[in-house]
């Protein structure tokens, strides 16, 4: 029999040599939405200098797991990791520590710890503590989630206020910070690549909206049958829209034969990219079948910052690479339909960046800076905001969270 892998043991691939390195600290399964977004700044960080990754995953978010829904983003990063090496955070807190001190050493030319209000973050405290024995600049990257959450970054004051730096997502999280922090806290600054705020979720029932290529019989039938597979109890709480060309009768014949057929909405005509636009801001959850580098849907998509299910075969899509916000689905397989957009729709108050935001965001993090001889008077803004993304308000006010699922 063979030996189960010890959860505490590190995993080393390959890290270079004589060189200084970047230590990045935060969830490391690719199984929630912190994991990947970890994995994209790492993704970012390693293409300008060595990273060594400590993954910390001390607990499970009720509405992060994605389970048997693949990341599309994370399928992509499997084939790039240069400059990279990996560890496992142990889960007892005194050789958590212990380890850290072993990872981070004094020619380490930052330690980055990712933080997600609302989960365990405590372990960031001795991250903190050891970074700053060795004399490593600190910087600590934290989310900014949707009001409705509950969680902001405010809440983790007593843990932020020990770093050099923080960076958030949003302008008014950051104001918040630096109100509290006074005049001797650290720097806050703000990037678009960590807000997750922008999409508000509309009263009534949630629409899904699936785009698939002419004449996809066999995709609409397994579609179909994942959407049959909603019970009748929760039904009215679901709208289908099914955009394909077709021609003749068998496509709507198989449309009318589903179950739920009154709550499907069949559209055969062309959309114009204004109308694209509106179908996905209206819209809880997207599904796309096989879409190629030019998929006028997809691009909406990631636009929209909307949680979007990919059909696809064997293969990993062509599309998707850094957003965090794409899942996979075996377009022959009703259940591992069903499986995706029930997982989508649980992130439909999430407006995802997009993936071009990592590298600047990578860039920002490890920009060389002096050592401030003197704080700041406490009248004078201390962080530095980047342009904010159109889609993405200064406030933003969203609705509660949704415990629904397919």
């Amino acid at each position: 029999m063979s030996r189960q892998h010890d959860p505490d043991v590190e995993i080393t691939e390959f890290a270079g040599r004589g060189e200084q390195y970047v230590v990045m600290a935060g969830p490391g399964t690719s199984l929630t939405i912190p994991g990947i977004i970890v994995s994209e700044i790492v993704m970012a960080l390693a293409k300008s200098s060595p990273v060594r990754r400590i993954e910390v995953d001390l607990g499970t978010h009720p509405t992060m797991g994605l389970h048997r829904a693949p990341s599309l983003a994370a399928a992509h990063d499997v084939t790039f990791r240069p400059g990279l090496q990996r560890h496992r955070a142990p889960r007892n807190a005194s050789a958590r520590k212990q380890a850290f001190r072993d990872w981070i050493r004094p020619d380490v030319k930052a330690a980055i710890a990712y933080a997600w209000p609302g989960i365990d973050n405590e372990w960031i405290r001795g991250f903190l503590q050891v970074a700053k024995a060795a004399d490593v600049p600190t910087v600590i990257v934290c989310a900014s989630l949707p009001s409705s959450r509950q969680a902001r970054a405010v809440s983790l004051v007593s843990t932020l206020r020990h770093a050099d730096r923080v960076v958030v997502g949003d302008t008014a999280e950051a104001n918040e910070l630096i109100a509290v922090f006074g005049s001797y806290g650290p720097e806050v600054q703000t990037h678009r690549a960590l807000s997750l705020t922008g999409r508000i979720r509309r009263p009534g029932p949630q629409q899904l909206t699936a785009f698939l290529p002419r004449d996809s019989g066999e995709t609409l039938t397994a579609l179909m049958a994942a959407f049959d597979a909603i019970p009748e109890a929760r039904i009215n709480n679901y709208k289908l829209q099914v955009v394909m060309r077709y021609e003749g009768r068998a496509t709507e014949i198989i449309v009318a034969n589903s179950y739920h057929a009154r709550h499907v909405q069949l559209i055969g005509d062309d959309m114009s990219n204004g109308e694209l636009r509106d179908m996905c801001d209206a819209s809880s959850a997207l599904s796309i079948a096989e879409p190629d580098l030019d998929s006028r849907a997809f691009s909406t998509a990631v636009n929209c910052g909307i949680a979007t299910v990919v059909l696809a075969s064997s293969k990993v899509p062509i599309v998707g690479r850094g957003y965090v916000g794409g899942l996979m689905a075996d377009k022959r397989q009703p259940a591992s339909i069903r499986v995706a957009l029930a997982h989508a729709l649980r992130l439909d108050e999430l407006g995802f960046p997009s993936p071009e935001g990592w590298r600047e965001l990578g860039e920002r993090i490890i920009e060389t800076r002096e050592p401030k001889k003197q704080r700041l008077p406490s009248h004078v803004p201390r962080y530095v905001a980047t342009s904010q993304s159109k889609r993405l308000p200064e406030l933003v006010n969203v609705l509660q969270p949704t415990t629904e699922t397919l």
